[in-house]
């Protein structure tokens, strides 16, 4: 792809936009750079805190980081394939361009946490915390979203193809743009959530078709029913 490692993406069509350089986006947070293999090290001796880390181009493949603490850290670019982290602490850490293709993080706090244009295509993020998490771009495929709390979250742009949702929290949520064919949205809570210009075939509870809606905006809909649309077809 030309960016100068293996990034992973490659492997999966033409997903790598060189022209993004995805690494070089800043962290706000002072961060310090640890390799790959000092990280494991630690890990391996017993130590969980790598908060305020600079993992980013980092390769941690097919790892298991479960209730890691990287907390404010930059893991833009981060190639995360088929790792795990559950119960990891990701909170207000920068995963910009990150790959989380098949990434465990069921359980894992990634509030306010910024995963735009990551790739997290078939993750667990089963009863994730993503509070005002930025989802914006990102491609999330046949990701389980179960359960978990996306209030507040940035999915404008982002592509939930198949993905599940059934559960989650997504009050106030952005889903502008966002591509939610084969959506499932039964039983998450969708007040003040934004889907406008969104492009979905929208499904009632009683699984009648109503509409292919290229603009849809959804409001609270009643506090006895959380979600009086959803979407029924899921890909597993």
């Amino acid at each position: 792809c030309g960016i100068g490692f293996n990034c992973g993406f490659c492997q999966l069509g033409n997903l790598c936009q060189t022209p993004t350089m995805f690494y070089l986006h800043p962290h706000k947070f002072k961060t310090n750079k640890i390799s790959a293999a000092q990280l494991l090290q630690d890990y391996e001796s017993g130590l969980r805190n790598f908060s305020q880390a600079d993992l980013s181009r980092t390769a941690l493949i097919d790892v298991n980081l479960t209730e890691i603490e990287l907390r404010r850290s930059n893991l833009n670019g981060v190639n995360l394939n088929h790792s795990v982290l559950k119960k990891a602490n990701l909170s207000e850490s920068s995963l910009h361009g990150a790959n989380l293709w098949r990434t465990h993080l069921c359980h894992a706090n990634l509030a306010k946490s910024k995963l735009n244009n990551a790739l997290l295509i078939r993750a667990d993020l089963q009863q994730a915390n993503l509070f005002r998490a930025n989802l914006s771009h990102a491609d999330l495929r046949l990701v389980s979203f179960v359960g978990a709390n996306l209030e507040g979250a940035d999915l404008s742009g982002a592509n939930l193809s198949y993905a599940n949702l059934k559960g989650a929290n997504l009050k106030g949520a952005n889903l502008d743009n966002a591509i939610l064919t084969g959506t499932n949205l039964r039983e998450a809570s969708l007040e003040n959530t934004s889907l406008d210009r969104a492009s979905t075939n929208v499904v009632d509870s009683q699984q009648a078709v109503i509409s292919h809606l290229p603009e849809v905006s959804v409001e609270l809909v009643s506090s006895q029913r959380n979600a009086a649309k959803s979407f029924n077809r899921y890909l597993s």
